[in-house]
């Protein structure tokens, strides 16, 4: 099924089809104008049913089966659920991040925070296990921070945010959106603009608008034409294009924890509640997104020019909204 839309003065192309073959080029060289990232949120779930291991696995297979070397990981948040006890010594670091994730792809991991990384003194230990490891995998200088991938003559320029709101001070509220305005207004229009954290300023799930967000910054978004916008906390993969608004917005929640029911069709074209991960593609002219399950199945993929236009390669759509039921929510 096709469908053909204008939203925003963006044409769109969808397309929705079980049966089509993902656009995955593998290469043996690694062009110095494209950057691979692989994209995991919510993985930090340390208990017998988390998925993060079947899911690293399933990276680790996809990345050797089309040839791709992924230059960077970005962790959308809650790395960590339950108490780091044992700090920067804690056993899970070996267990769930350097056997699984860092010792397979043996490159740099970006991580925001999510909710459950300021529990107990799991704060202290992440900062704490970057600060002792510059030249290991974990990646966490500060609260918010940018870095350009790579870092000689850029693809990408990507700002790692904190959407913690509530656990802000007044003050750190007002220095991150002075600082997240001016690095959106140095970046330059030849790389793409990416923005990180963990909570989503629209989703099909549980928290299907962030009021704070959208008013703050989405409006920095519109006006400096952010190209993506990457988080976490609903446990779900989705994919959605707001009408109105120039910023894709890409939801990868399913890297371990306890999956989530998606409660709307609001937004389109693609939100599943299965675990998995994205593969993001930056090219000079395109990017490409790629969203596979734990299976191995790819379930969306999507290219959006550097202009903002969009097309739908292939999709298993949305799942069907189940409404929330009466009691206490579900923990994210």
């Amino acid at each position: 099924m096709a469908l053909c839309v204008v939203a925003a003065g963006v044409f769109i192309f969808w397309y929705v089809g079980r049966g089509s073959s993902p656009v995955v080029p593998a290469h043996t060289a690694h062009p110095s104008n494209q950057l691979d990232l692989l994209v995991l949120g919510d993985w930090g779930y340390g208990k017998r049913s988390s998925a993060l291991r079947p899911t690293a696995d399933r990276a680790a297979r996809y990345s050797a089966s089309y040839g791709i070397a992924f230059d960077a990981a970005i962790l959308a948040g809650d790395n960590f659920y339950g108490d780091l006890s044992g700090g920067v010594s804690d056993g899970r670091w070996n267990r769930e991040f350097e056997e699984p994730l860092a010792g397979v792809f043996q490159m740099p991991f970006y991580a925001a925070l999510g909710n459950h990384d300021y529990r107990s003194n799991n704060l202290a230990a992440e900062f704490e296990y970057a600060r002792r490891n510059p030249n290991r995998h974990w990646k966490l200088p500060s609260k918010w921070y940018a870095v350009d991938l790579p870092a000689k003559n850029p693809v990408a320029t990507v700002l790692v945010l904190d959407s913690n709101i509530g656990r802000l001070t007044p003050d750190e509220q007002r220095t991150q959106l002075a600082w997240l305005e001016s690095q959106l207004a140095a970046a330059t229009s030849s790389v793409w603009r990416i923005v990180v954290a963990h909570h989503p300023l629209f989703s099909n799930g549980n928290n299907p608008e962030d009021k704070y967000l959208i008013g703050n910054w989405g409006r920095l978004f519109k006006e400096h034409r952010v190209d993506f916008y990457i988080c976490g906390h609903d446990h779900s993969l989705q994919h959605l294009e707001v009408a109105g608004w120039p910023t894709s917005f890409l939801v990868s929640a399913g890297g371990g924890a306890k999956l989530q029911p998606i409660r709307s069709a609001s937004y389109g074209p693609f939100s599943r509640s299965v675990h998995g991960f994205l593969h993001l593609r930056l090219g000079p002219d395109e990017a490409l997104g790629t969203f596979v399950s734990v299976d191995g199945a790819v379930v969306h993929q999507f290219a959006r020019s550097r202009s903002g236009t969009v097309r739908v390669l292939l999709s298993t759509g949305r799942d069907k909204p189940q409404p929330k039921k009466e009691g206490p929510e579900e923990e994210q």
